[in-house]
């Protein structure tokens, strides 16, 4: 059996091994290939679980990330939310009426995880994109950093990559609390499969991918994950779908809950998904074919109230600006990425017709044979919503764009379909931490002379945006939901990093121990990026000592020590640390 063995093996060859998906763990009488060199596992598809693989192997323990997708990154790229969103807002103080800066606490380089903030710098805003500073193409920004930076850690021998690989299933303990082994299905295209078999759309694929049977599409190998002997492995949930903490039967939460931070809401009803898309502005007319019938819009005009709609729409997310600003021009890429409007009924690509997931009792069903525990259905016609919404679009060009010259741009995101390879979701299934504990969107806000959030005594990473919620319009929020919901600088604890059940079980970005309305201001990629980076050194000081959860609780300085060499954990406001290094917190 291949054990540190491997991971001293020389670069030249660990690279090359790696790279052309060569690289075996010892083969199991069933078929299986069994790697039980890694100290920590992290199974993914966000921009948490990248960024966790990168703060884990930078920390020093044999790291391998689960890649659901052919793209590291997840919303950065291969879900293409390529326009960072960062914290816009002020929050009013009730007594002075003065204006709280929120957003330029957040921008404010000091309270960013650096390695994020340098990639920002190096990128600025091609796109010239007026929602965000940093508008960019998917596949640049993982050309660029993401994928330097995974071969960077690759030649030191601490982090490998499955790709194309999803999670089949979870075995656990649940005498000893902990996570033992991870199964996973991971597929190759046959020849003649197109774009790496990204040609079909997810929604008729992704059974496929889930199945370790072979297919006309893709040959299949199945993959387990499991600690050597003497070895303490640490496994982090930073999945879309919140996969681990279903498989291994471990309390979760799902959809909007009927007060902040309880236990019992409604199960169907969440944010609503998109699939976003590429618009290329060519020189001349281009034949495509015509996208679905019947499903909408609006007229721009009347949203916006003033002003050159169309223009305002296809500058809001430019990811490449032809001209260096102003109006659209032939060479730019626009990336679709466009709410639905409650109040017309009416809207962009979002699709607010039903909820991606499935019910718990259908998703605990599903786990003998687990296939994502989502509604394909649902996700079939966010497809067809995202392709009309291109159609409409076109259609609606102003004077002095023949319509024809708008056409999908299937190479920015490398998909036949022209779709990005995944949805964009905004919530999932989320943890419950130790002592069921869970972050609640009143632990994020607060009054402007408060200056921050609740200061956890563990805290280990930061955040600040509004909790913004894009609500279904099949299912009815709770009122709180509805209030507007503006919060300071806030902190995230180790905590919401934890499982209550498993001790080696942590959780990033949206799968995080949280409410619904804490979820809806955390899911941002500066955010995703800390908790994930969190979570990274966690785990890999966990894996290193040998310790659970609750022992990184009872040593929680010395982690945050750690953390803090990764990214900040206490707020910087003109020129003062809240609460201060060493400082505790209040819970």
């Amino acid at each position: 059996m291949r054990r540190r063995g491997f991971l001293g093996a020389g670069l030249a060859g660990l690279a090359g091994l790696a790279a052309s998906g060569a690289w075996h763990g010892a083969r199991a009488a069933a078929g299986e290939e069994v790697f039980r060199d890694f100290d920590v596992v992290i199974a993914g598809g966000t921009t948490a679980a990248f960024a966790a693989a990168v703060a884990a192997a930078e920390s020093g323990a044999r790291t391998c990330l689960i890649e659901p997708t052919d793209w590291v990154g997840g919303q950065l790229t291969a879900s293409a939310v390529s326009a960072i969103d960062e914290a816009w807002h002020k929050v009013k103080d009730k007594k002075t009426g003065a204006e709280y800066d929120v957003a330029a606490i957040a921008r404010d380089r000091v309270n960013m995880t650096p390695n994020f903030r340098a990639m920002l710098d190096a990128t600025g805003n091609p796109g010239k994109g007026w929602v965000s500073n940093y508008c960019f193409e998917p596949r640049n920004f993982l050309d660029q950093h993401l994928l330097p930076l995974e071969r960077s850690l690759l030649a030191k021998g601490t982090l490998v990559v499955f790709r194309d690989t999803v999670v089949k299933r979870v075995e656990a303990d649940a005498g000893k609390g902990l996570v033992t082994a991870i199964v996973a299905v991971r597929r190759t295209p046959r020849p003649g499969v197109a774009q790496g078999g990204y040609d079909r759309f997810l929604s008729q694929d992704l059974a496929d991918w889930y199945s370790p049977e072979p297919s006309d599409r893709f040959a299949k190998s199945v993959l387990r994950f499991e600690a050597g002997k003497g070895r303490h492995v640490v496994f982090i949930d930073a999945t879309e779908w919140g996969e681990l903490l279903v498989l291994a039967g471990s309390p979760y939460l799902q959809g909007v809950e009927s007060e902040d931070g309880g236990r019992l809401g409604d199960d169907r009803c969440g944010q609503s998904t998109v699939f976003d898309f590429v618009q290329r502005l060519n020189a001349g007319p281009v034949d495509e074919p015509p996208g679905p019938e019947g499903v909408g819009g609006f007229g721009f005009d009347e949203f916006h109230g003033q002003g050159d709609a169309w223009n305002q729409v296809w500058t809001y997310r430019r990811i490449k600006s032809a001209k260096g600003g102003g109006p659209a021009a032939v060479g730019d890429l626009c990336l679709q990425n466009w709410g639905y409007s409650a109040k017309l009924k009416a809207g962009g690509n979002d699709y607010p017709f039903g909820y991606l997931f499935l019910s718990r009792a259908e998703t605990d069903a599903q786990g003998g044979d687990w296939r994502g525990g989502v509604d394909l259905a649902v996700m079939a016609a966010a497809e067809q919503r995202a392709l009309g919404w291109h159609d409409w679009f076109k259609a609606h060009a102003p004077e002095g764009i023949d319509p024809r010259q708008v056409t999908l741009d299937r190479d920015a995101l490398g998909t036949g379909h022209g779709l990005a390879k995944m949805p964009y979701i905004r919530d999932t299934r989320r943890s419950v931490g130790l002592d069921g504990f869970v972050l609640k969107g009143g632990d994020l806000a607060g009054s402007a002379g408060k200056k921050t959030g609740r200061r956890f005594f563990d805290r280990v990473a930061l955040g600040a945006y509004p909790s913004d919620v894009h609500p279904l319009s099949t299912c009815a929020m709770p009122a709180y939901i509805v209030a507007a919901h503006d919060t300071l600088p806030f902190y995230i604890p180790f905590r919401a990093l934890t499982n209550e059940r498993f001790g080696n079980l942590l959780a990033a970005g949206k799968t995080m121990a949280q409410s619904f309305l804490a979820n809806a201001a955390t899911r941002l990629h500066p955010i995703e990026w800390s908790s994930g980076t969190a979570a990274g050194v966690a785990a890999a000081d966990m894996a290193r000592n040998g310790r659970s959860s609750l022992d990184e609780i009872g040593r929680i300085e010395e982690l945050q020590a750690l953390v803090r060499l990764k990214t900040p954990t206490e707020w910087t406001i003109d020129g003062k640390t809240y609460p201060g290094t060493g400082t505790g917190g209040d819970a």
